[in-house]
This record gives structure tokens, C-alpha cells and sequence, in this order.
């Protein structure tokens, strides 16, 4: 009976050490969020020639010759660092508002040609919208600024997340007694060029257009380390 009831207690506590959780495991986890600016490079725009016309075949004829003109006027600003990048042609039907009155307007036909424009010299973007405008046979409209390598500056937004997150961390874990150990974790937030545009209806020339100083370019993360006593 003395042997059965040792038994008894030994198998007792085995079994309450094996349900006995392990010791959790302290962290610290922290979003870190960093930002860099960087001077723009280049300009693009796009160009829009607009041609209306009361048939299909006038409006045809007559913007075949302004988009020659137009395509002629872009090529003489390539010495200004101005090159086309793509360009998109269209044909609606367009019916005029309603005047007051019974009689319905006849519909026009509108051909259009968008030109995709790049200006790689900021210094005389004034100048080249300029041209453009006087030529009398663009609309130019939203203006959006870059730099020609986007993942470097994207890149050095991570490493700036990153110092902010274990900047963070560490005042958090000074002011709690304890240090930081080992990274546990790391999860990649977004990362993105915040963008630089600008509206614009460039109708007469002189236009006056004033490039960004600086892109801002911002990414996040999240990182998760370890922490231990102090000794």
C-alpha cells in the first residue's frame, strides 16, 4: 500500500509539471516610420492636341495637320532636354450643351492626341512650357515631378525606418529597466514616393511653373526584439 501511494504521488506531480506552461518570453515590438526628400531631376506633363470638327472626315484631315505641327514644335525643344515618351490618339462624338430653344445642335466629331512629355532640364521648364503654350495648339495639364533612380531614395526611407524603430525601442525599453536583445521579427511596411504634382493649364505663353524643392519619399516597418533585464 506505501509502494501504490508513492507511485500515486510521483505520477501526480509529473503530471503537474508536464501541464506547468513554459516562462513566456518578454518583447517589445515597435512601428518606426522613416522619410527622405530628395531633389527633383525631371518634369513630365501631358500635352493634349484637340481638334473638332462637324464630320468624321473634317475632323480627321484637319488634326492630321496639327498633330504634324505639334509633333514638329515637341522635337524642336529636344536641345532643351524635352522628349516625347508616348503618345495616344482618339476620336469621339461630341454634342455641344443645349442652347435655349427647340433646336437640338448638331453633333461635332473631336479628335485628340495626347503626347506624354518629359523635360529632363528644370532649370528652363518655364521656358519649354512657354514654347508649348505659344505654339497655340496644346492644353498642357498635370505636371509631375521624379528623380531617374526612385528605389535608392525609397531604399534609404527603409533605413531611416529602421533607426527610428530601434530609436524608439530603446528610449521604451530604458525607461522600463530592461535592454533590448536580439531582433525577433521583422514585418515590411509600405514603402512609397509621396508624390509631386501640380495642376496646370498652360493656354498663353509666360508661363511661370516652380519645381518642388524636394520629393518626399516615406516607408514603414515593424520590429520586434527580445528584451532582458539589465544587469
Amino acid at each position: 500500500m506505501r509502494i501504490a501511494a508513492a507511485l500515486m504521488i510521483a505520477m501526480t506531480a509529473c503530471t503537474a509539471y508536464a501541464q506547468t506552461p513554459p516562462p513566456r518570453e518578454a518583447f517589445i515590438s515597435v512601428a518606426g516610420e522613416g522619410r527622405v526628400n530628395v531633389a527633383p531631376e525631371y518634369a513630365e506633363f501631358f500635352a493634349d492636341v484637340s481638334t473638332r470638327a462637324e464630320t468624321l472626315e473634317a475632323a480627321t484631315k484637319r488634326h492630321t495637320d496639327r498633330a504634324a505641327k505639334a509633333v514638329a514644335v515637341l522635337r524642336a525643344l529636344s536641345k532643351q532636354g524635352v522628349s516625347v515618351e508616348r503618345s495616344s490618339f482618339r476620336l469621339d462624338q461630341y454634342r455641344p450643351p443645349r442652347p435655349t430653344g427647340p433646336k437640338q445642335p448638331a453633333p461635332e466629331y473631336r479628335a485628340t492626341t495626347t503626347f506624354a512629355v518629359k523635360a529632363d532640364q528644370l532649370a528652363s521648364l518655364n521656358e519649354v512650357i512657354s514654347s508649348i503654350a505659344a505654339a497655340g495648339l496644346f492644353e498642357v495639364r498635370t505636371i509631375r515631378y521624379g528623380i531617374k533612380d526612385e528605389q535608392r531614395a525609397i531604399d534609404d526611407a527603409r533605413r531611416a525606418a529602421v533607426k527610428n524603430a530601434r530609436r524608439q525601442a530603446e528610449v521604451y525599453a530604458d525607461a522600463a529597466g530592461v535592454k533590448l536583445a536580439e531582433i525577433l521579427e521583422i514585418f515590411d511596411g509600405m514603402a512609397q514616393n509621396l508624390g509631386s504634382e501640380a495642376a496646370l493649364r498652360a493656354a498663353t505663353p509666360n508661363v511661370q511653373v516652380a519645381p518642388p524643392a524636394t520629393i518626399p519619399f516615406r516607408a514603414g516597418i515593424n520590429i520586434k526584439w527580445r528584451i532582458v533585464s539589465q544587469p
